[in-house]
């Protein structure tokens, strides 16, 4: 009776043995594969790169796990990726395997994991990346990575396989990296800004961050990718779901506001930064702005991140705000510090369908129009916070009744 535990676990470790090889092989036939992680831009960022390796002419199958995870084909189709539970990172096994039967040249994969022992499986064990491109450390899933720059920075490179050849845009690159990359057996290579870069931003149909651009442009280099072939691969791109997307809303008072969705960009400091770039480029930076948050139940963290970020006097650009989603009474009691002293309106959005909120978003900011120095005045609303639930839908709704404007 005592040989049976023994028998069963070496019939397991047999079990593995064997689905492992077949799982190896299909690293020879997918012999060159790109690896993008990061906090955010992960998805434009996988994006860019397959857009540009297809302009030269290669198979490239990519695969974006950001707002809605899609597959995307060498011949341009999408498809979205359907999950019976939570996502895992055994996904990556069947993206290799599709990989293979699709016979690509690239296999370009955006991460999944943000857990640092997670990371280096997926890393070490599920992709074996010749290139990982880490576009940003921002403080983000602080219960894994820690509560400022340098810890999600080196919980992020210590799951960096050896030999991996690693992408990082300047403004992320610490001191203390080339030291620890060499201990490590990696090699990390720095990427300036640079005019092309930001010349090549302005054709996109969409806009893009010129960190995750110059990124992309990168690592195509690498590949020999000719400014031609970049232009041709980036000029068919469709953006990702959850990008930067502005909508005129018209108000029956007659008037308008602009809708901003930043929902998918998450934390403070990226959405800061979100909204610094498009008034730039859109020209708007007196307008008056009014913020939407988005709160999430399982993500507790990150509504406390916003709540001290709004406390801060760095959101003091925000005239009011608007909040929906778990909890949103808890979260306005914590903003009793310099927001809310600071005589800002916040309201609770209570509507139960897309149209039900977007009619109380109109009242609101007719609210706010009507008391404006210049009656009708239009005004910014941005989308903050998270995507998932509340934003998905609204933004689903506005792009079936509503055109989105090229800025």
């Amino acid at each position: 009776m005592e040989l049976i535990p023994v028998i069963s676990a070496v019939a397991y470790f047999l079990y593995l043995a064997a689905e492992a090889v077949p799982f190896r092989q299909k690293f020879k036939v997918v012999n060159r594969r790109i690896a993008v992680s990061g906090i955010r831009g992960k998805s434009s960022v996988t994006r860019l790169i397959a857009g540009g390796l297809k302009g030269a002419g290669f198979r490239v199958l990519a695969k974006t796990t950001g707002s809605r995870p899609m597959l995307i084909y060498p011949d341009g189709r999408e498809a979205v990726i359907r999950r019976r539970g939570r996502p895992g990172i055994l996904e990556q096994k069947k993206l290799m395997a599709e990989a293979a039967r699709e016979q690509v040249d690239f296999l370009v994969s955006e991460m999944m994991s943000i857990q640092p022992e997670c990371l280096r499986a997926e890393l070490r064990n599920l992709v074996k990346p010749e290139i990982l491109v880490l576009t940003n450390f921002r403080v983000d899933h602080v219960e894994y990575l820690g509560e400022d720059r340098e810890s999600v920075a080196r919980a992020m490179l210590g799951a960096v396989p050896s030999g991996t050849l690693v992408f990082l845009p300047e403004e992320e690159s610490q001191p203390w990296m080339t030291d620890f990359s060499r201990k490590r057996s990696f090699e990390l290579r720095i990427v300036s800004g640079n005019r092309e870069t930001a010349r090549l931003c302005e054709m996109l149909s969409y806009p893009e961050f010129e960190p995750n651009a110059r990124l992309a442009l990168s690592v195509l280099r690498l590949f020999g990718i000719s400014e031609d072939q970049v232009i041709s691969g980036w000029s068919a791109l469709n953006p990702d779901f959850g990008r930067m997307r502005v909508w005129k809303i018209e108000n029956r008072n007659g008037s308008h506001f602009y809708f901003v969705n930043l929902f998918a960009v998450n934390d403070p400091e990226s959405s800061r930064l979100a909204i610094e770039s498009l008034t730039a480029r859109a020209g708007w930076p007196k307008k008056r702005m009014l913020g939407l948050i988005s709160l999430r139940g399982d993500r507790g963290d990150r509504t406390w991140q916003w709540a001290e970020f709004l406390n801060s006097g760095q959101a003091d650009f925000l005239e009011g705000l608007m909040v929906t989603g778990p909890g949103p009474r808890a979260f306005l009691r914590k903003l009793k510090g310099r927001f809310l002293r600071s005589d800002r309106p916040c309201f609770v959005l209570k509507g139960k369908s897309p149209e039900e909120d977007l009619e109380e978003i109109k009242r609101i900011v007719s609210g706010f129009q009507g008391i404006g120095k210049i009656s009708g005045e239009s005004w910014l609303v941005f989308a903050l916070g998270n995507i998932g639930g509340f934003g998905q839908r609204l933004i689903d709704y506005l792009e079936r009744t509503h055109d989105d404007l090229r800025i």
